[in-house]
């Protein structure tokens, strides 16, 4: 299920209060923080970067208008609550997502949470088909004319709003899932959105070896092999990787000089 975390910024304690009581109804809505002003919710959008922000208009320290103007190239989606009409323009100006008049009913502000859930949906594709769209970039495979393949080198990985760059000399193994493969490295796991036949076209051979249909292991992070019903391989993080009959020989070729 896809969630969201919101924060709730609002001077008046009971209009605080009567937004987080609806947003905790909704089961999408993983947490709920609130604050009374402009400048401590500054703080707490930098600190816990939520995905939707409910935002008061007139503040102590910094108004609704100009956080929002903080945030506009990479903060939360932004819907106004407020008193007050004419600022409805400046608002939509900032990108906002709605704008609710106090008071409102229940459905009123469910139906803006709709919209900023959609609004946030919508970034995470965008995010997600830059990263496919990236990683089949790096995936295409290429050589100098009359040279020797160039092999990857390194990943740019989306992970939120910020990307990892994995070097492949870290990367231990890499296990096919149903449309993706878990890239396991020595700074974590991570999921991409790629098959494990084009990554293994862009992997140096010899560095790199396929176990089986599901793995492709680095030949650096093996530290010892085990019989198990079939070759086992160890490796550095303690993962226990098979392999295959019909890929044994292949295998053993590569370790047996690098396992003396």
């Amino acid at each position: 299920m896809t969630t969201f975390n919101v924060l709730v910024v609002d001077d008046e304690p009971l209009a605080r209060e009567v937004a987080v009581s609806l947003l905790r109804r909704d089961p999408e809505v993983a947490t709920t923080a609130e604050c009374g002003d402009g400048l401590r919710a500054r703080q707490m959008i930098d600190e816990a970067r939520p995905d939707i922000v409910f935002l008061d208009m007139e503040m102590p320290g910094l108004s609704g208008l100009q956080l929002a103007e903080q945030l506009q190239k990479s903060g939360p989606v932004v819907v106004f609550i407020t008193a007050f009409s004419q600022y409805a323009v400046d608002a939509f100006d900032l990108a906002a997502t709605d704008y609710v008049l106090k008071p409102f009913s229940d459905e009123r502000f469910l139906a803006a949470l709709g919209r900023a859930k959609r609004r946030v949906r919508e970034r995470r594709l965008g995010e997600l088909a830059s990263q496919m769209a990236g990683m089949a970039a790096e995936l295409q495979p290429g050589s100098p004319e009359g040279g020797a393949p160039q092999y990857l080198q390194r990943l740019s990985i989306k992970q939120g709003d910020r990307a990892v760059v994995l070097r492949t000399e870290e990367i231990v193994w890499i296990e096919a899932q149903d449309y993706c493969v878990t890239i396991h490295s020595t700074r974590g796991n991570h999921l991409v959105r790629a098959s494990l036949t084009s990554l293994e076209g862009r992997l140096d051979p010899g560095a790199f070896v396929r176990t089986h249909r599901m793995a492709i292991v680095n030949l650096q992070h093996i530290r010892e092999t085990e019989e198990r019903d079939g070759l086992c391989l160890v490796l550095s993080e303690g993962s226990q990787v098979g392999v295959s009959r019909s890929r044994r020989s292949q295998v053993e070729a590569l370790l047996s000089p690098r396992l003396r």
